[in-house]
């Protein structure tokens, strides 16, 4: 789903803040939204590499987890050849606090993200690299094409005054706000479709400012997309295909690319425990 301040979606763009190396973080607004392919929160603790021939090194102790919500779970990885994100993009606990909204109202189905945008024309966004730094050793996060990564829910690192680190010179990046669908790609049928609507639905009015209410646009559908026309979705009855649903309707995903899409809107007439079979490459995006 998409929220921008001067573009499409139920909301707009709000700028999270440039990357600083001395100034105070930036802090981002409390809503808008958009999305990209699903992916979870809460990232594990990671191994430092070292430098040269080594011993191994034990992992670092796990960060508290949110006891009062369901798990949740990153993948994050780090190159020993890169250097490491070093300047302050923007503090963590606000972020924190919108996603961890987020998923508690949406029973974790829904999850919240960013998206990184170059902020001059000379900035780059291929090569993003983001961490968390809290007191201990910063912790890359996983960051998609396109510069999108899952805010992941981090209690300790939170109450720290935790910050996101980046990769680029002060100035160089801005950030939106977008919500995903968190749902397995096996697990999705006719009724989860609706249920996932519903609760997008109940995220955004739960992090929408009252003010800002009267104004903003809520998340119309759900849609299974991919990169070409000719992909199409299967509904399944136990092992029998019921129909295929072609994705030929034009849209855009969380970064702004052409997509074609099946489209749901939550009234679909299918019966609601029929299987939704994805193509290989197929994201879900909320619009």
């Amino acid at each position: 789903m998409r929220t921008w301040i001067a573009c499409a979606g139920w909301l707009c763009v709000v700028s999270l803040g440039q990357a600083q190396e001395h100034a105070p973080p930036a802090i981002p607004a409390p809503l808008q939204s958009a999305s990209v392919p699903p992916a979870a929160v809460v990232p594990p603790p990671l191994v430092q590499p070292l430098p040269a021939p080594a011993t191994p090194v034990a992992p670092a102790a796990p960060a508290g987890a949110e006891e009062t919500l369901p798990s949740q779970t990153v993948t994050v990885t780090a190159s020993s050849d890169a250097k490491a994100p070093r300047v302050r993009f923007t503090a963590y606990r606000d972020s924190y606090l919108t996603a961890r909204k987020v998923w508690q109202v949406s029973s974790g189905s829904v999850v919240m993200a960013l998206r990184l945008i170059p902020a001059k024309l000379s900035a780059t966004i291929d090569d993003v690299r983001v961490a968390l730094q809290g007191n201990g050793a910063p912790m890359p996060i996983k960051v998609s094409d396109g510069g999108v990564f899952v805010v992941p829910l981090n209690e300790d690192i939170a109450a720290q005054d935790g910050t996101f680190l980046v990769n680029k010179s002060r100035g160089e990046l801005t950030a939106n706000i977008v919500l995903q669908p968190s749902v397995a790609r096996d697990a999705w049928n006719v009724k989860r479709v609706g249920q996932v609507l519903q609760d997008a639905r109940r995220a955004v009015r739960a992090i929408t400012p009252w003010y800002k209410r009267p104004f903003a646009s809520d998340v119309q559908s759900l849609a299974f997309c991919a990169a070409e026309r000719g992909s199409a979705l299967q509904l399944v009855e136990g092992e029998q295909l019921i129909a295929t649903l072609p994705m030929n309707e034009a849209a855009v995903n969380d970064i702004n690319q052409p997509v074609f899409c099946k489209i749901f809107d939550g009234e679909d007439k299918y019966p609601g425990h029929y299987r939704v079979v994805l193509p290989e490459q197929a994201t879900v995006l909320l619009l």
